[in-house]
């Protein structure tokens, strides 16, 4: 049976509504984004989406939605879900998520290439481990 497609929020792997973004973290990835920003005025964190009013460097009041692919928070969290991967069949169901988010949503792409990279590392990880742990076995 094949496991449905879920991203990283819909499958309750990440959590952001319960990140209690900062305005000057928001400033900092609407920045990072190429959004220039004034000031954030307000941050609301929503299930699959983070909503910033904000000035702009005109003087102009805006209102955006914005993935939370966008914050570096976002890269540190499926870093440490890959991270906490001890065993091939977690690193194959988390893969599945991941490569489903990366494919189905927009990233930064260093962040993408960064979780990739991160994710193929840990599969290398895992199967030293294992084979240290055989070899000792013996």
């Amino acid at each position: 049976m094949s496991r449905k497609s879920q991203s990283l929020i819909a499958a309750g792997k990440i959590k952001p509504i319960e990140w209690n973004i900062s305005k000057e973290e928001a400033a900092q990835a609407l920045s990072n984004f190429g959004v220039p920003v004034r000031e954030v005025k307000k941050v609301t964190c929503l299930k699959h989406q983070v909503c910033v009013s904000y000035w702009d460097m005109d003087g102009k009041v805006c209102c955006s939605f914005f993935s939370y692919r966008i914050f570096a928070r976002w890269q540190k969290a499926v870093e440490q879900l890959i991270q906490n991967c001890h065993t091939f069949g977690e690193w194959d169901r988390l893969g599945d998520v991941i490569q489903y988010d990366l494919l189905r949503f927009r990233y930064p792409v260093e962040m993408a290439n960064k979780i990739w990279d991160m994710l193929k590392n840990r599969c290398y990880q895992i199967r030293t481990d294992l084979q240290m742990a055989d070899a000792l076995a013996v």
